[in-house]
């Protein structure tokens, strides 16, 4: 009997390590860390806005351990007044027009840090949290889309101004006017706006936009 409990254990055991090695490397959304809001921006001379645009994604697995080289995209297919540019001035972003999304590639510690250039498409339709963030083909979160230059032309420029105001005027949780992430558009997303207005590193929109 103590030889079938001693066999019965090491099965056990090893069908353990197997389940373990299963689920290594395989991306936790709880454990994966994303922003609750990706900004696009614009840029200035060939320079993204990385001041305002900067976001980091930190993929881990389901033992919360990092995701070297885990394959990272950012969806916005979803968003139909959301245009990502084609080339976003950055050579390891991988930019797949049709499919509205930009991919990128972890780090040693699971780190991969975007910073996507891009403006709003026409008149607001999408709410927050419509964007999408995948690491290995799971879905980690869907985090909202805003974005500075509202008409899609000539940078962030006092037209955009408008484009805010009327969506404020709306009443409506547009995603592309929400800068500060709280789920509304209001008074503190015109100071951000102000902002990047002001600093100027958003002065150019896309060349060629993905819509």
């Amino acid at each position: 009997m103590t030889g079938v409990l001693r066999k019965a254990t090491l099965l056990t055991v090893a069908g353990l390590f197997v389940a373990s090695a299963a689920f290594a490397g395989v991306p936790s959304p709880g454990n994966s860390t994303i922003p609750g809001c990706i900004p696009l921006v614009g840029s200035n001379l060939g320079l993204r806005d990385t001041t305002t645009g900067n976001v980091t994604i930190v993929v881990r697995d389901l033992a919360n351990n990092p995701i070297a080289g885990a394959s990272v995209v950012l969806d916005f297919s979803g968003l139909a007044d959301i245009a990502i540019c084609s080339d976003q001035l950055d050579l390891n972003a991988l930019t797949n027009c049709a499919a509205k999304t930009t991919r990128k590639f972890t780090d040693a510690l699971g780190q991969v840090s975007f910073t996507v250039l891009g403006g709003s498409a026409g008149s607001a339709s999408s709410l927050v949290n419509g964007a999408k963030v995948y690491a290995n083909g799971v879905l980690l979160g869907s985090p909202t889309a805003s974005a500075y230059d509202l008409d899609g032309a000539g940078g962030v420029s006092i037209n955009d101004l408008s484009s805010w105001l009327f969506d404020l005027g709306t009443l409506t949780a547009y995603g592309r006017s929400d800068y500060d992430c709280d789920g509304s558009v209001g008074i503190n997303d015109l100071s951000l706006w102000l902002s990047v207005f002001g600093a100027g590193n958003s002065l150019e929109s896309c060349a060629i936009a993905c819509p």
